[in-house]
């Protein structure tokens, strides 16, 4: 070992705050120690003078010139007392055409008022209470440096609950999301991942921010933000913000005018200027602003939408080096869609380790100048797409240009260590058509797709998606049970369904849908790695997430692609619990809740599903039985999947790895709302053994 891998190493274990006091913002606003205020711009080239414009409370408004310090940044520092923790301001542009502009801060931490002033605001005013969590004291921190001496948690032990916070309670407010932390806290996940909460015109999915070291101001303030992640840390929930560096949303107009941050459009909006004269500035910003949330707002990672879209690897191993630099415990996510390129999570080498530790502007200066391989950026962890397509594909026959075939599922678990597996996210029910993966089901069980005519394929897929959303919504809550026939008829009329189907084929086909969510589920938490459940997905919720989004121009053209329009109804409509569950059918959300949590404590109990490995898998393609076989150290988990119809009473034969094993959980179980008729109990000590299978289940088997 080096002198300076020792360093380092040093540095890395020791017991001082897991976050370094080196870094400060390159723009924006923000107050010193000593309560100065620093105001900094990154502008265009032909701008003649800057003016600081503030307007302190009770006071007149006060103009001040700023100093060009650099090409295209301008910067003022103000003495203490002049301006106050939420005062307004905003910058006053000319050019040397004379043109003048009023503009916001495009680094403005407070953004109130989309199109008005920027308030100027003091992090280090609230008072966290998360001191034993960012000490690393809490060794229910996930980290990615973690080890024996620091005693913390692995990556891929997450479990994470991802959550749309506009969504997710009736007030759609920060402040509401903090009553139902214990929640999920109770459910036993370990990490809550936000959905984007960039602030931009109104109610949103998150992926269209302008502002984005703000909060989304129709969500609550800063404050109100950090209340809820401190909330977070108290109740051993790691904290997850999902940030957007590919492109911005349509309400740009201040941001354009304010300097060559914007290069081009792509398919998701506006492409930031990553790559050619001024970039340097351009990543300075976007950077900024992913630590702005991991070092003001002490979160414990960052899942980076569609990394593929920034177009510029140099821009994700440049984020990478200074995450890892500043806030050397926090992790990142990538949802990159380049088919798992194992470019996106290999690790720095250990030279450059040293070289960023040690010489760190230096090191991001080689990354500037392209001196860098950019084959290893550096990411911890990615989204697994090819998992979810064939996990998808498998219940629902087709999905994503995929076809149900067990062996390519199989082969989608290599490197399962280091992906983020997950059933179906936001994109998967919102961009689609809005429903969920038991809706999806439900909609093949009835064989919709022979039971209502219409000549355009997309229109056709949209009136099957939401006709199987109105049949589930009127069987859960008791109204399809009530119909006379000749409403019944009437109902499935209108909603375009030309066959009569009873209620015994609906609630069939139903309890069919719900079996196969939960062997979809378990199936997710059979594989070691980091694992993911969408909100409500955890209790079998049949809401709406539907695509939603408000801009300043107004209402969008009618989303043919969507069947419906992704405006105000379409928020409402996407409210977690929106779907009322009668009397009889609340035991199913109840039932799904607990199989959930009893699946959370199975990963927390085995290690062999946090960061074990896969030493075997085996596939049965002729009856649709997958099983795989995790270790890690002691702790060894053989998990079964029948992803079949046909259920086996003590007459299916499978090998077992060596040793004595027992069942520690059957998703048949009556607990779970199943049948409890297919246990798997005193097995024979042979290896080959002879169990039961419920149609559409998993059994977990444990070495005892």
């Amino acid at each position: 070992m080096t002198d300076n891998q020792e360093k380092i190493n040093n540095i890395k274990q020791s017991d001082s705050p897991c976050v370094k006091d080196t870094w400060q913002s390159h723009f924006g606003a923000y107050f010193t120690k000593d309560l100065k205020a620093v105001f900094k711009l990154f502008t265009f080239p032909d701008v003649k003078n800057v003016q600081l414009e503030i307007k302190p409370r009770l006071k007149p408004s006060q103009v001040f010139n700023m100093n060009n310090t650099k090409e295209c940044i301008w910067q003022l520092i103000l003495d203490k007392g002049i301006i106050s923790d939420g005062d307004r301001y905003r910058f006053i542009i000319s050019f040397n055409n004379n043109e003048s502009i009023t503009v916001k801060d495009p680094c403005s931490m407070y953004q109130e008022e989309y199109f008005k002033w920027s308030k100027i605001y003091n992090h280090s005013i609230y008072n966290w209470k998360d001191k034993k969590w960012t000490c690393l004291d809490d060794k229910r921190r996930i980290s990615r440096i973690f080890n024996d001496t620091n005693g913390l948690s692995p990556i891929q032990s997450l479990s994470v609950y991802e959550l749309h916070i506009g969504t997710f309670t009736k007030e759609g407010t920060f402040k509401a999301a903090i009553d139902k932390l214990k929640y999920i806290a109770d459910l036993k996940f370990n990490a809550i991942e936000i959905m984007p909460v960039e602030n931009t015109y109104s109610f949103n999915w998150g992926y269209d921010g302008v502002d984005k070291y703000a909060p989304n101001h129709t969500y609550g303030s800063p404050d109100d933000l950090k209340e809820l992640i401190d909330s977070a840390h108290n109740l051993g929930l790691n904290v997850i913000m999902d940030m957007v560096p590919n492109h911005l949303g349509p309400d740009i107009a201040e941001l354009q005018k304010t300097g060559p941050y914007i290069e081009c459009d792509n398919c998701f909006g506006y492409k930031f200027n990553f790559e050619n004269k001024y970039s340097e500035n351009v990543r300075n910003y976007i950077i900024g602003a992913a630590l702005n949330w991991l070092i003001n707002y002490h979160c414990d990672g960052l899942r980076v939408d569609m990394t593929k879209f920034v177009c510029s690897d140099n821009t994700l191993k440049q984020m990478a080096a200074e995450v890892h630099y500043h806030s050397p415990h926090s992790f990142l996510i990538a949802e990159d869609g380049r088919d798992n390129d194992h470019r996106v999570t290999r690790a720095f080498t250990p030279i450059e380790n040293e070289e960023n530790e040690l010489n760190h502007s230096d090191f991001i200066d080689k990354i500037l100048k392209n001196k860098v391989s950019i084959s290893n950026l550096g990411f911890d962890s990615e989204w697994d797409f090819l998992f979810h397509k064939q996990i998808a594909s498998t219940f629902l026959g087709a999905w994503d240009c995929r076809l149900k075939n067990i062996c390519d599922f199989d082969y989608s678990l290599r490197d399962a260590q280091t992906r983020v597996k997950y059933m179906m996210s936001h994109d998967e029910i919102g961009n689609v058509d809005g429903t969920r993966f038991i809706t999806k089901i439900l909609a093949n069980e009835l064989n919709l797709n022979e039971k209502i005519c219409e000549c355009c394929h997309n229109i056709k897929c949209k009136r099957i998606a939401h006709a199987s959303h109105r049949i589930l919504c009127a069987l859960v809550n008791g109204q399809l049970e009530e119909m006379s026939d000749v409403d019944r008829k009437k109902f499935y009329s209108k909603n375009f369904i030309t066959d009569d189907i009873s209620v015994e084929k609906i609630y069939s086909a139903f309890l069919n849908a719900y079996n196969m969510n939960k062997t979809a589920l378990g199936k997710v938490y059979s594989i070691p790695g980091p694992k993911m459940v969408f909100q409500g997905d955890e209790e079998a919720d049949l809401s709406y997430f539907k695509f939603f989004r408000k801009f300043s121009s107004g209402p969008e053209p009618c989303l043919r692609e969507k069947g419906y329009e992704p405006g105000l109804s379409a928020f409402l409509d996407s409210k977690l619990g929106s779907v009322v569950f009668s009397e009889k059918y609340l035991p199913l959300k109840l039932s799904m809740r607990e199989y959930m949590r009893d699946l959370n404590q199975i990963l927390i109990s085995n290690s062999s599903l946090q960061n074990g490995n896969i030493e075997k898998t085996i596939v049965h393609e002729y009856s649709d039985i997958h099983a795989i076989y995790s270790k890690n150290n002691d702790s060894e988990i053989f998990s079964i999947s029948n992803f079949s119809n046909k259920s086996y009473s003590n007459n299916y034969g499978i090998l077992f790895p060596k040793g004595n094993w027992g069942e520690i959980l059957n998703s048949d179980d009556k607990k779970y709302s199943g049948t409890g008729n297919y246990k798997n109990e005193n097995l024979n000590p042979e290896p080959y053994k002879y169990i039961s299978l419920s149609a559409y289940s998993i059994s977990f088997f444990k070495s005892v």
